[in-house]
C-alpha cells in the first residue's frame, strides 16, 4: 500500500489512476523509502532541531551524561506506541539524571526520529506508527519550552511553503511528496507535523510563508476546515496568504476552495506547483 501514497501531491491523482504501470516507474516501496529518507533528514529532524529556547538559564548546571542506546530505542517506541506519559517520564529521568534540554534534542529526539525511519525502512514499523511517533516528538520538544522562531519574519527573494495535514490526519509521507516537488524547484519547505490547530497557527505565526497548503484527509475534517484556514489567514504574517487545500477528501468531488475560505484546491501532484506560483503571483 506505500506506493499509492506516491501517486499525488495531496492524496491521490486526478483522474483516480495510479499513472503508468508497474513496469514503467520505480520500484514504488524503493520510492517511498527514499523519500522517507528524504524528508527525516532534510525536513522533520532540522524541524525538530532548530528551535530555540526563550528565557534559558545562564547558570544551568553541566550536561549529563548522553542518554545510551537503551534509552534512545525505549523513547523511539514510545512515541511510536502514542505513550505521551511514558515519553515524558523517560525525559523527566533523563532531565533529573543532568541531562540539558539541548541534548534531549540532539542526543535523544534526533536519534529516535532515524530510529523510527530505519525500523519502517525494515518493515518493523508500518507508516501510521511511524507518524505518531515524529507527532510526539514534535510534542515533546514543545513540551521541553522551544519554538520555531528561525524562519524569516518577512517576504524575501526565495518563496516559502508550509505543508501540514489538517489535525486528526497526520500522514507526513504523502505532504514529504509534494515538499520534494516545491523543493526542487527552488521553494523553502516547511512539514509541519504539529498535531493541534493551535500549533499549526503558532507555526504559522512564528515565520513568514507565502503560500500554507493543507492536505485533508477525512470527510469529518470538512466542517471544521472553514475555521481552520480563517485562524491560519489572521495567525500568519503574510497579510495575503493563499491557502492551498488537497487531499483523500477532495478527490472526485467539486468542492470550491471559497467554501472554506481557501484559494485554491489541487489533488495532482503535477499540477500542484502550477496552481501554488499562480496563486503567490510571483
Amino acid at each position: 500500500m506505500r506506493g499509492r501514497l506516491l501517486s499525488s501531491a495531496f492524496g491521490g491523482t486526478a483522474d483516480g489512476h495510479a499513472g503508468p504501470p508497474p513496469s514503467a516507474r520505480a520500484d514504488p516501496g524503493e520510492e517511498c523509502r527514499s523519500a522517507m529518507r528524504s524528508v527525516l533528514e532534510t525536513h522533520i529532524i532540522p524541524r525538530l532541531l532548530h528551535v530555540t529556547r526563550p528565557h534559558v538559564d545562564a547558570h544551568a548546571r553541566p550536561a549529563g551524561a548522553a542518554p545510551l542506546h537503551a534509552d534512545v530505542e525505549t523513547y523511539a517506541h514510545r512515541c511510536a506506541a502514542g505513550d505521551h506519559a511514558g515519553c515524558l517520564r523517560l525525559i523527566a529521568r533523563l532531565r533529573a539524571a543532568g541531562l540539558q534540554p539541548e541534548q534531549v534534542l540532539v542526543d535523544l529526539v534526533a536519534p529516535a526520529a532515524r530510529h523510527l525511519g530505519r525500523l519502517w525502512e525494515t518493515d518493523q514499523l508500518d507508516f501510521s506508527a511511524v507518524t505518531l511517533g515524529l507527532v510526539l516528538m514534535h510534542e515533546t520538544v514543545h513540551a521541553l519550552g522551544y519554538a520555531n522562531h528561525e524562519g524569516p519574519q518577512e517576504s524575501g527573494a526565495v518563496l516559502r511553503v508550509m505543508l501540514a495535514s489538517a489535525p486528526g490526519s497526520q500522514h507526513v509521507l504523502g505532504l514529504s511528496i509534494v515538499s520534494e516537488f516545491f523543493r526542487k524547484a527552488g521553494w523553502q519547505v516547511v512539514l509541519e507535523v504539529s498535531p493541534t490547530s493551535a500549533e499549526l497557527c503558532r507555526a504559522a505565526a512564528n515565520e513568514w510563508f507565502d503560500l500554507i497548503g493543507l492536505s485533508v484527509a477525512l470527510d469529518a475534517q470538512l466542517a471544521e476546515l472553514p475555521s481552520l484556514v480563517a485562524r491560519l489567514r489572521a495567525a500568519s504574517r503574510n497579510p495575503q496568504l493563499p491557502v492551498l487545500l488537497g487531499g483523500p477528501a477532495f478527490i472526485g468531488r467539486d468542492l470550491p476552495a471559497e467554501r472554506f475560505g481557501a484559494q485554491g484546491v489541487c489533488v495532482d501532484a503535477r499540477e500542484a506547483l502550477g496552481v501554488a506560483v499562480g496563486l503567490v503571483g510571483r
